[in-house]
């Protein structure tokens, strides 16, 4: 009895975030076409990586043709750098969205 009240309030804990998970397909057109360099990876995201992807996705999305060019560009410079360079960057971003 004690092990089956555990194993249901082990699964109730983790079904919100089962349930916020979307397969690749359940994405629409436009999302799949900015979201496409994640398509392989996807399925491994967490429920709240795929969300926080799909918010950026729609910001982008929403932006106007020349913001959207400017969004490309900052891509490439970014990808140009070093990949110690990006990571710095990274860091110093996740610490100014604390």
């Amino acid at each position: 009895m004690r092990r089956t009240r555990r194993l249901i309030l082990v699964l109730a804990a983790l079904l919100p975030g089962l349930a916020g998970a979307a397969p690749w397909g359940a994405l629409s057109p436009e999302e799949r076409a900015v979201l496409q360099s994640h398509r392989g990876e996807w399925d491994r995201y967490s429920p709240e990586q795929q969300e926080r992807l799909r918010q950026g996705a729609q910001r982008y999305l929403n932006l106007s043709p020349a913001e959207r060019s400017a969004v490309e560009e900052q891509r490439r410079r970014y990808q140009a750098l070093p990949p110690e360079r990006q990571r710095s960057l990274r860091d110093e971003y996740r610490k100014g969205r604390r």
